[in-house]
């Protein structure tokens, strides 16, 4: 004969497995499938179906965020009790500039509204836009989309005057310090701050123990500080004068340009294969140049079909800090700022293009910002 505990055991238990399974069948609902195609990062995935990688994790069980395949099915989840954000086609838009516009992409959008053929919308045509919430139309500055695509003979102050934002606003949001100079196909973030790394204000003084090959001006360099006062510091008379092995003080060293000397431009925002968009800035170099820890933190140096060969930094700042495409690694566990964790290369997806580092910065293990505010920040 079973006792009433027993039976009142088995009853929350079945209770409990029952309600595991109506959660489960809720995230499923307001959740779509994706495909990961070749050069996807889960980064980029996450921001471009409005959603965060830690609930792409969670939604998956994926234990490590950099091992993804082309072809693998991906669940996004939806977001909670939120209906979809509703679009109104106006002239000229296509499907792709509608879905960047929302962090969004075409296929996500075609297949939320049934489309066959995501080349063909047509002018008041009302789409549903997964992981965004309300609705708006295309015109005037009720527009509430988070994202502009640059088109053909646009303007950065039209642009504003259209979201209802000021010119100033929307250059700093996107790191732009010509606005009369825009990029087709760039993607604009029309709200928000740009981000600079609190380390470019400087810091307290750190030691750099002079190495075969180095001088004084590229120490300075390395350091973000001035060759003359880099000198002064040291007591050094004769700058053409350092010795192997001599630790030199360095006073203020901040952030750290990750590769000295080398030539960049504000891509952040363009356009790239399969309807994805710069996350990062490419600072372009020649093969084996080093690459330096812009803060000090811990490294982890990981190797993938797409980035190539890798470093994520969690920086003492707060901010995470991931390079990609380089040639080898250098070191990995605690570093300090200015000390080699690689060299530029091209692996990945890079092969065969020019050498460069592919480089994020991902504030609180968040999104990404653009990383080109604090590269000039810090005399990159």
């Amino acid at each position: 004969m079973l006792t009433s505990t027993y039976l009142l055991s088995t009853d929350k238990r079945l209770r409990s497995h029952v309600i595991g399974i109506l959660v489960a069948l809720m995230v499923v609902a307001g959740s779509m499938a994706y495909e990961v195609r070749p050069g996807d990062t889960l980064t980029a995935i996450a921001a471009n179906h409005g959603v965060t990688v830690k609930a792409i994790l969670e939604a998956n069980d994926i234990v490590n965020p950099d091992l993804i395949r082309a072809g693998q099915s991906i669940v996004i989840p939806g977001k909670d009790g939120e209906p979809p954000k509703v679009h109104v086609v106006a002239a000229g838009e296509t499907l792709a500039e509608i879905a960047a516009r929302y962090g969004s992409n075409a296929a996500a959008v075609a297949a939320t509204n049934e489309l066959s053929n995501p080349n063909l919308i047509r002018i008041g045509q009302k789409l549903k836009i997964p992981g965004a919430s309300g609705s708006t139309s295309a015109g005037g500055g009720g527009d509430s989309a988070t994202f502009h695509v640059v088109r053909a003979g646009e303007t950065l102050a039209g642009i504003a005057s259209r979201y209802g934002v000021s010119v100033e606003k929307l250059a700093e949001a996107n790191g732009i310090t010509d606005p009369s100079r825009i990029y087709i196909g760039t993607r604009l973030s029309l709200t928000g701050q740009s981000f600079v790394a609190d380390s470019t204000d400087g810091g307290s003084a750190t030691s750099h123990t002079v190495q075969a090959g180095d001088t004084l001006g590229s120490i300075a360099r390395r350091y973000g500080i001035d060759v003359n006062e880099l000198a002064r510091t040291n007591g050094i008379s004769n700058p053409n004068r350092i010795q192997i092995g001599q630790k030199l003080t360095i006073s203020g060293g901040g952030w750290v340009c990750p590769v000295a000397g080398g030539s960049y431009v504000n891509d952040w925002g363009f356009p790239r294969s399969g309807e994805r968009f710069h996350q990062g800035t490419d600072l372009m170099a020649p093969r084996g140049t080093e690459v330096l820890a812009p803060v000090g933190g811990q490294i982890k140096l990981v190797t993938g079909t797409v980035g190539g060969l890798q470093f994520y930094l969690s920086g003492d700042d707060g901010v995470t800090y991931i390079g990609t495409h380089m040639e080898a690694f250098g070191r990995s566990g605690r570093v300090e700022a200015g000390q080699v964790i690689g060299y530029v290369g091209d692996t990945g997806n890079a092969r065969g293009g020019p050498p460069h580092l592919h480089f994020e910065m991902h504030p609180d293990d968040g999104e990404a910002v653009n990383p080109f505010p604090t590269l000039q920040k810090a005399g990159c």
